[in-house]
């Protein structure tokens, strides 16, 4: 089963949906304007939030006064009975002719506050000026999602990975009329249809297939078939990859795609960016970033399937081996396609400012990096905007959707990247080097909010970044963007 989602509606359409708004001036005061401002429709070019993702503690939005803090939010990162609280808010501005995000925001950082959380109030009221934007930048002028309906993505998974995986497809899938192809194990029952009925309410058009194999490297490889059979004759690219595999932007993505000619065979995809365990591994696109086959590839793969599927390793391996065992097409590296084969603290690459990734990988394993929160502030300040890194006056960056960090030396090569994960368990000297050299030492006493939540609400999206000073005594930045057409 297939599901199209609904076409978006012009932009003419939201200009004609607004509800006239008539001033007063005798009854409207500052705060009343600021009111009436954040309660307009929400704009129907970007998709509206889902209620499950918004906070739990938010009310209805009449009922509370937007220039507060949110203390249920707030209780929810710290055991004591306060915490120091910061806000900085940012406006941005749709523009025509926007090309990109400057690398400096030129406001300071916020001062901390003092904010009691042991009391049983919900919110606390702010001053206006607390929330009105030190800076106003540009942004891209909203758009219909790009149309991917000729690629085909399939990955193998269970139904509770696929079901935690959903919100994070919305992202990149939703809307666009790609299409997403899941091999599961048998089983599922309710959640299957849980899973089906999730994504068609996020724009996502989900076929789930059952098989009774229970390996799912198995269910990987198998994936050259099922790919192959559900194409149509608008397919152009099959897509292999894996649950905890992100796109920052489908359209990124798709422009990039373009420039390779699928009427030939095409192996497109990233590697591992440890040297060390490409010399075990071989050279190949590994299934974390992403694999990309053109049709007439997937075509000629499949009367050799039997043939390629008795090597027994990893799906990836053993596509690539039968590739290069039937076929002339060598692997085309996407150098932005990044498999992050990083364990531990992998902030340095997040942190690093070098542009935005095509994809991202192990994020909810390897180590922690929260894509469904990251991806909120899109509907503000556009996919551009995701972990676009700004320096702030005093030494601040922020790296939208991950963090804000002052280093404690201040070098004057901005260049090198932070190497703060994990030594490689292969042996061999700098086996990170080639792939994402220059690097430099791990800053021990850098200073690091890090994202902890994102609240979308009608016009602009609240990122929660927290500092724990002690166990018990945490810094809380919000970040507020807010849309000013």
């Amino acid at each position: 089963m297939m599901l199209l989602p609904l076409p978006p509606c012009p932009w003419s359409q939201w200009r004609q949906a607004r509800a006239p708004v008539f001033f007063v001036a005798a009854f409207f005061s500052a705060c009343f304007v600021v009111f009436f401002y954040y309660s307009r429709p929400e704009s129907e070019i970007v998709p509206l939030p889902d209620p499950d993702d918004l906070s739990p503690s938010l009310p209805p939005e009449a009922d509370f006064n937007l220039c507060s803090v949110d203390l249920d939010l707030l209780r929810q990162y710290s055991p004591s009975h306060s915490v120091e609280y910061a806000r900085l808010e940012i406006a941005v501005t749709p523009t025509e002719n926007f090309t990109h995000h400057a690398d400096t925001l030129n406001t300071r950082f916020p001062k901390f506050r003092t904010v009691r959380l042991d009391t049983a109030a919900h919110r606390e009221d702010l001053s206006p000026e607390k929330c009105t934007a030190s800076v106003t930048i540009q942004g891209p002028m909203p758009s219909a999602s790009p149309d991917a309906s000729h690629m085909i993505f399939g990955l193998a998974t269970s139904v509770d990975r696929l079901l935690d995986s959903l919100d994070t497809f919305a992202h990149w899938a939703g809307g666009t009329n790609a299409r997403l192809l899941v091999a599961i194990d048998n089983g599922g029952g309710s959640e299957k249809k849980q899973a089906q009925q999730r994504a068609e309410a996020l724009g996502i058009r989900l076929t789930i297939l059952e098989e009774e194999e229970d390996e799912r490297l198995d269910r990987y490889f198998y994936l050259i078939q099922y790919l192959y059979k559900h194409r149509d004759e608008s397919t152009q690219w099959a897509v292999m990859m894996d649950d905890d595999t992100f796109f920052p932007s489908m359209r990124r993505l798709v422009d990039r795609l373009a420039n390779y000619d699928t009427t030939q065979p095409q192996y497109v995809g990233g590697v591992t960016e440890d040297l060390q365990h490409m010399y075990g591994s071989g050279y190949m696109a590994y299934g974390g970033a992403g694999i990309f086959l053109s049709m007439p590839l997937l075509e000629q793969l499949q009367p050799f399937f039997d043939d390629c599927y008795v090597f027994k390793a990893g799906g990836d391996r053993m596509l690539s081996r039968c590739i290069y065992a039937h076929t002339t097409t060598k692997l085309s590296v996407e150098p932005d396609l990044f498999q992050l084969d990083l364990r531990g603290d992998a902030s340095g690459f997040y942190e690093a400012g070098r542009g935005q990734p095509l994809s991202v990988h192990h994020w909810k394993s390897w180590f922690e990096a929260d894509m469904v929160a990251l991806s909120k502030v899109a509907s503000i300040c556009g996919e551009e905007c995701l972990l676009h890194r700004w320096l702030l006056p005093g030494e601040w960056y922020l790296v939208n959707g991950f963090s804000v960090i002052k280093y404690s030396t201040v070098s004057d090569d901005p260049l090198p990247m932070e190497h703060t994960w994990d030594p490689s368990k292969y042996p061999g000297p700098d086996p990170f080097a080639w792939s994402l050299g220059p690097l430099r030492r791990k800053d021990e006493n850098k200073i690091s909010f890090r994202l902890r939540d994102a609240v979308q609400e009608k016009e602009r999206v609240r990122q929660m970044y927290v500092h724990e000073v002690a166990p018990e005594k945490l810094e809380v930045l919000e970040v507020v963007w807010n849309l000013v057409p």
